[in-house]
């Protein structure tokens, strides 16, 4: 019996069940636990009045129609098709998020698991899945990925995808089988029509590809067992797979860039790159301590997980590499939001340096000072009421307006209002462009968003305020 314990002490592949384990538990809590807390924000609007059109057809004609660009409706197909099974309430709405994210957390492990893998050899695979665990713990219990999880927005299925095509992206660089091939290129093709964004993760791979192949040329003898460009024809495929779609991908993102779309994201400091991935951690302290586990990774298992090292540095530093070249040479477009992928990078290179660890103990102290350190964080932010009052504010506005019409300010917030609304009463919200709307009620909100000048018009039209709630008001003439 006591070689029993010590054997399991001592088992590397026991520790990295119990962890994923404890991460999947505590990360499906937190994603699903009182998921209908807060109000529903404009971007849940505008995916509700997509997905809850009768027909795929309509769902299509809706989403082009209220959505700013650079994407195709394949989220909101699959939303459809869960609103029809699990109904419209804004638990349903967000549980299909919570339960992708979920999924990103098994994920998140296979990837950590298949990078060391396969480009460190077997020797590093038992710390992979090491090193895999204490990455999903990482991504389980982080505030950002959390309060994303608990969104109906595209942005958990994109993290799915792209995790998936990575999974396949460095087995095919250690195996040659047509089913990792045909992986990368399905994924390929499927997280590009789900948000523009995904094309950072393909910079990303493009770097560490031409960062392989020069290290080949130089006579690397890791870099040459490495596959290198059939990988690479694999992405290029999952491309050509979208080749007829692309052109509509460029019109509808250079149209949502000419009309202002992204018009309200400001140019940040030059040391973004660095304060993003900063912020994201939570506290300085766990940051401290992923930057001190990708040192201790990187040092520890230079010799045998070199190329694993290269990878898990492009994966971080990639995507946020090419929004700081889009926001300089194009738009600015430094926003935290559109580089998870990332930020999911730098948890698998901190669970990386986790997994080089050897002692026991050791690892046991991290997790729990991961857990320590985390979950307070979740906790306290989880109470925090991060949306406008819109329930409460809908309710005061119809029974202000008796029967009439609602005006709503920003128009982009009308399907949140029509969310609250009974269903005949729907057709009653209407948006209130550059002049007074008739409606003898308003619901404003919106500071901070969209233009003084639009905020002082609303007010002059409505100066009577019958209720101020967190973030949004109800004036009336």
């Amino acid at each position: 019996m006591w070689d029993a314990a010590r054997s399991a002490w001592r088992s590397p592949r026991l520790f990295a069940a119990v962890v994923l384990t404890l991460a999947v538990i505590l990360g499906g809590f937190y994603r699903f636990h009182r998921l209908a807390r807060w109000d529903m924000n404009g971007d849940e609007g505008t995916a509700w009045a997509a997905v809850v059109k009768p027909t795929l057809r309509q769902v299509a004609a809706t989403f082009w129609l209220l959505e700013n660009g650079g994407k195709f409706p394949l989220y909101d197909i699959l939303l459809h098709e869960w609103v029809r099974v699990f109904g419209d309430s804004l638990f349903a709405l967000r549980a299909m998020s919570a339960a992708l994210g979920t999924i990103a957390i098994v994920l998140l492990f296979l990837a950590v698991s298949e990078i060391c893998r396969s480009l460190g050899g077997e020797a590093s695979a038992e710390a992979g899945e090491v090193g895999g665990a204490f990455a999903a713990l990482i991504y389980a219990l982080n505030l950002t990925m959390v309060l994303s999880d608990r969104t109906a927005r595209e942005f958990p299925l994109l993290t799915v995808a792209e995790l998936a095509q990575i999974i396949f992206f460095v087995r095919a660089q250690r195996r040659a089988t047509w089913v990792d091939y045909l992986g990368i290129a399905v994924f390929t093709a499927m997280i590009l029509p789900i948000n523009y964004t995904a094309s950072f993760l393909l910079f990303a791979e493009a770097l560490w590809l031409g960062g392989l192949l020069l290290a080949k040329w130089a006579g690397s003898a890791r870099a040459g067992a490495a596959a290198i460009f059939r990988p690479g024809i694999a992405v290029m495929a999952g491309i050509a797979l979208l080749a007829p779609l692309l052109p509509g991908v460029f019109v509808s993102s250079r149209g949502a860039i000419q009309t202002g779309a992204v018009r309200w994201i400001k140019l940040q400091p030059i040391s973004w790159p660095f304060t993003v991935l900063r912020d994201v951690a939570g506290r300085p302290a766990l940051f401290r301590i992923f930057a001190a586990l990708i040192a201790f990774g990187v040092w520890r298992q230079w010799r045998s997980a070199r190329l694993a090292s290269g990878f898990l540095a492009a994966w971080m530093l990639g995507p946020v590499l090419a929004v700081f070249l889009v926001t300089y040479l194009i738009e600015p477009m430094e926003f935290p939001r559109y580089v998870l992928i990332a930020f999911v990078g730098m948890f698998a290179f901190a669970g990386f340096g986790a997994g080089a660890v050897r002692s026991t103990a050791v690892r046991i102290l991290l997790a729990v000072l991961i857990v320590h350190l985390s979950a307070p964080v979740l906790h306290n932010s989880l109470k925090v009421l991060r949306e406008g009052a819109w329930r409460e504010a809908t309710a005061v506005a119809d029974q202000a307006a008796a029967g009439d019409q609602i005006a709503v300010c920003p128009s982009f917030k009308l399907s949140v209002v029509r969310f609250y609304l009974p269903p005949e009463r729907r057709a009653a919200a209407v948006g209130m462009e550059d002049k007074c709307s008739r409606a003898p009620v308003l619901i404003l909100s919106g500071w901070g968003i969209v233009s003084n000048e639009e905020i002082a018009m609303a007010q002059a039209c409505y100066p009577r305020v019958l209720a101020h709630l967190n973030r949004v008001e109800v004036r009336a003439r």
